[in-house]
């Protein structure tokens, strides 16, 4: 395998010398085809300069009876005997095909496969890179055939815009051929566009080093107690990115760059979030393909020092059918709910868990159960008996007689019979399973205390349920297919969090991990916009150090549980997100969070070519990694001791008396005390969110040796003044000025709106940035505290936006194209000390090598500290001594 790296990074090498001895050829110049010359999906208005040669061939009609297949031929011509990879650039997953060159066998392209990129044409059209498979040809003239698969009576929807050949790593980039790079940027920005990364020893800026040789050279990740420890027992932060079916579905080479890029940049953890099942029949069956690239992911993570959690199950990936033996759904229903008290579902479940984890990895020669470097399985995603999906509009009546019948067993069994139960409750007659609302304050509140007592059975009831299904689960997959590695439970909200979230929370503590998801973002309004972003949306900025009571860190852990956040995002559009991973890194570590899994990466190549809904492979926030990662993994900011702790009865909680237990500091304010602030006048649940701020918040459940907490945490809140304090004083919020502080030996910098700062002074440096907003992080790169380093890493992120991104007030009017642009970058940095006097500062590019690039370096007036003038088209400096 070390040979086969080596070639590889001959290859991106040879790519990255920008050689053009690739083929390529246009869609819709075929020397032969019987599609139709003009069809609805031909380019309107500015789509045609979005096309490689402003067309593409296309199809609307459907297959009639009797019709032959749809086809097109061309003619091409390659340059040199040799292997290359062939990509096609087609409508997203419509328009099955086959294709060969010349006589060779057909190889087919189905509707499953892995999407590279994406370049919207108009709504639900898009122009995509696909990766087609190798072929070996000789020098020469050569026939390429394509025929659509579709059967009679199916529709041939589908478009082809261009092909291409390469023996290369090829990087899509829109309709542009290979090593093309535009240097297009708006006024006031300059243009993200990385190229080929060839992994050289020359980087300044590598953070593979913090990885182990391997993941899970030393054996699987163990929990200690609350936290995460390595095989050998060293305690591990993960700093991790969500892939999908999309990731790994790409060819192998690209597979392994985004692996190793991954590492560059400080990851050592992904979670791989898509369905593993196929769409067919009983349900039970796994799809080969999609379980083979799982492997060769984990596989491929597994050598640049990167574990996988898996995470395989969502309600809205499955449309429950009749035949897969569960009753009662519809057309497209998904099974939300079902997984919990349903046996066949559960049955459908365990059937996935065990092709998952028993199946040989090809690549390793051992099964998943028995593979280190998968550390975590998570059972379910974003579902529970809790939250607003359980409803009778997603569960059909046969379903919900089950929950029904279930319900009055479980009364009769714990009354004696139904009517004694009733009698209980003191007026409720109802013994039917009533839906989420019913079990909010706003439902309880319609009821009287008859309703509360007898919602508190059924919470009861419902929490056995879910924590039964995690119970079995967790023991079928640790012991009966003798997984080795963690489990992790949920990770959903509640219907009404103050009534619900700790029932929630209390049924994952069967499995070995607490998981929360957690998103932020300013107003976004328009069709589909919970999803995408599109022109006519309209949106508003947000930022946490305005809103610090709005954070997606507000993680409420469960005491000697580890905890993570696997899906954390800044969501788009918003020209603040930059924030994201330096405050995540910030208050991850501060709270002792185990782990942090950004939310998503579109690009196996780590660059984004236009803007995402939920976007990490983007320059603001893939970007911004190397320093958060290693702020974060290291420890930097120091881990708070509880500050507050909720000690809660698991009765009580389950009798629907809260889900929070009293802060002193918090319950002694009043609405009076609290100032006028940004369009919103914070409640006092609002301060007490901010709690997180301060420190580590746990809940403690039956636990008299927990923690105590704070008895008072007015000392570093000021609800006045609007500052909040970190117990450890490293981190400083001013969220009236919107201005985020970090002070800590070996990490020093701001977030915010630093152009009305001023000059930032820290315990080693200085800052004095003029951009309105923007991020500014000084780490040393050696470990050693900056006062005693010799090599730091200064990072500054402003704001990105595609090229020719327009906004009219808060409509979006253009959403632009490729590349990203960063905001150029205007930062003064002053370290300080005489040992920094004869100080280096050399720029760099956007994969981390030192770039030919204008700074400044001279002595200040104190004749103590020096002076540095960075370069505005330069999101990372490394400054040595």
């Amino acid at each position: 395998m070390r040979y086969r790296w080596c070639l590889l990074a001959v290859l991106w090498a040879a790519t990255a010398s920008g050689a053009a001895d690739y083929v390529w050829w246009e869609g819709e110049a075929a020397t032969d085809t019987n599609f139709p010359e003009k069809t609805w999906f031909s380019p309107q208005g500015n789509e045609a300069a979005k096309l490689s040669g402003g067309d593409w061939l296309t199809n609307d009609k459907g297959r009639k009876p009797g019709e032959g297949e749809a086809y097109a031929r061309y003619r091409i011509n390659v340059d040199a005997d040799g292997e290359y990879a062939l990509w096609c650039r087609k409508f997203w997953k419509h328009g099955s095909f086959k294709w060969r060159f010349d006589d060779q066998p057909w190889q087919h392209c189905g509707k499953g496969v892995a999407l590279a990129d994406s370049v919207p044409l108009r709504t639900h059209v898009s122009a995509n890179w696909v990766y087609l498979g190798q072929v070996k040809l000789a020098k020469g003239k050569h026939d390429f055939e394509l025929r659509l698969t579709v059967k009679e009576r199916e529709g041939k929807v589908s478009g082809f815009d261009c092909f291409v050949l390469t023996p290369h790593l090829f990087v899509p980039n829109g309709k542009h051929k290979p090593g093309f790079r535009s240097g297009r940027a708006d006024r006031g920005y300059f243009a993200w566009e990385p190229g080929v990364d060839t992994f050289g020893d020359d980087a300044l800026l590598d953070l593979r080093r913090l990885n182990e040789t391997e993941a899970g050279v030393n054996g699987f990740v163990r929990r200690d107690g609350e936290h995460l420890v390595l095989g050998d027992g060293k305690r591990v932060r993960f700093w991790a990115v969500n892939l999908s079916a999309e990731n790994a579905g790409q060819n192998r080479q690209t597979v392994d760059y985004l692996a190793r890029k991954l590492a560059k940049l400080g990851v050592n953890m992904v979670r791989y979030h898509s369905p593993l099942f196929e769409d067919a029949g009983d349900g039970e069956a796994i799809d080969a393909k999609r379980l083979d690239d799982l492997h060769y992911l984990i596989a491929a993570m597994r050598k640049q020092g990167i574990y996988t959690t898996v995470s395989f199950y969502f309600p809205l990936w499955f449309d429950v059918r009749d035949s897969q033996g569960i009753e009662g759904y519809g057309q497209n229903q998904k099974s939300f709910a079902l997984i919990y008290f349903n046996p066949r579902m559960q049955a459908i479940h365990r059937a996935w868990l065990r092709q998952i984890l028993t199946t040989p990895n090809p690549y390793t020669g051992r099964p998943l159960a028995t593979e280190p470097a998968l550390a975590m399985v998570e059972l379910v995603n974003e579902d529970s008996l809790f939250f607003w999906t359980f409803a009778k509009k997603h569960i059909p009546p046969a379903q919900w007689r089950t929950l029904d019948a279930g319900f009055n067993a479980w009364l009769t069994k714990r009354y004696g019979s139904l009517g004694r139960a009733k009698r209980a409750w003191g007026g409720a007659t109802d013994t039917a399973v009533l839906e989420a609302w019913h079990m909010t304050g706003a439902g309880l509140n319609q009821g009287g205390q008859a309703k509360r007592k007898r919602m508190a059975d059924q919470v009861r009831y419902l929490a056995e349920l879910q924590r039964g299904f995690y119970e079995g689960a967790t023991r079928y997959v640790k012991t009966d297919l003798g997984y080795g590695g963690l489990v992790v439970a949920g990770n959903w909200h509640t219907a009404d969090p103050k009534l619900l979230d700790a029932v929630e929370r209390y049924t994952y503590t069967t499995a070995d991990v607490i998981d929360h998801h957690g998103y932020f973002g300013g107003k976004h309004e328009g069709d589909g916009s919970a999803y995408s972003v599109r022109v006519g949306h309209t949106f508003r900025n947000n930022t946490t150090t305005l809103r610090p009571f709005k954070s997606p860190l507000r993680v409420r852990q469960v005491a000697d549980y580890p905890q993570i956040v696997s899906e954390l995002g800044w969501t788009n559009p918003n020209r603040y997100k930059a924030e994201g991973p330096v405050v995540s890194a910030a208050y991850g570590a501060l709270q002792g969070i185990d782990g942090l899994y950004l939310f998503a990466c579109h690009s196996n190549y780590v660059d984004d070519k236009q803007m995402h809904k939920f976007a990490w492979s983007s320059p603001a926030i893939a970007g911004s990694s190397p320093a958060a990662a290693l702020m974060y993994r290291r420890g930097d900011v120091r881990e708070s001791p509880p500050v507050v702790v909720e000690r809660l009865s698991i009765d009580r909680v389950l009798a629907l008396e809260g889900s929070a237990g009293g802060v002193p500091a918090f319950d002694a304010l009043r609405q009076a005390d609290v100032p006028e602030a940004h369009e919103h006048k914070p409640s006092i649940d609002d301060y007490r969110a901010m709690s997180f701020c301060v420190g580590k918040v746990q809940r403690a459940f039956d636990n008299p040796k927990a923690a105590r907490g704070l008895a008072d945490l007015k000392q570093f809140i000021d609800p006045a003044a609007k500052r909040v304090e970190s117990v450890t004083g490293e981190l400083k919020l001013d969220y009236a000025k919107g201005l985020l502080t970090i002070d800590t030996p070996r990490a020093q910098g701001a977030v915010g709106f630093l152009g009305k700062a001023g000059v930032i002074e820290l315990t080693d440096v200085a800052i004095k940035q003029t951009n309105a907003f923007a991020t500014v992080v000084v780490v040393s790169l050696d470990d050693k505290p900056i006062a005693e380093s010799n090599k730091l890493l200064v990072q500054a992120m402003t704001h990105e936006q595609p090229y020719g991104f327009k906004v009219n007030g808060e409509r979006i009017t253009d959403m632009g194209g490729a590349p990203l642009g960063v905001e150029m970058i205007k930062l003064g940095l002053r370290l300080k000390g005489s040992r920094w006097a004869n100080a280096k500062a050399t720029p760099l590019d956007e994969n981390g090598y030192a770039a030919d690039k204008p700074v400044t370096v001279k002595r200040a007036a104190d004749g103590g500290s020096v002076i540095i003038g960075l370069s505005p088209t330069s999101v990372y400096h490394v400054i040595e001594r």
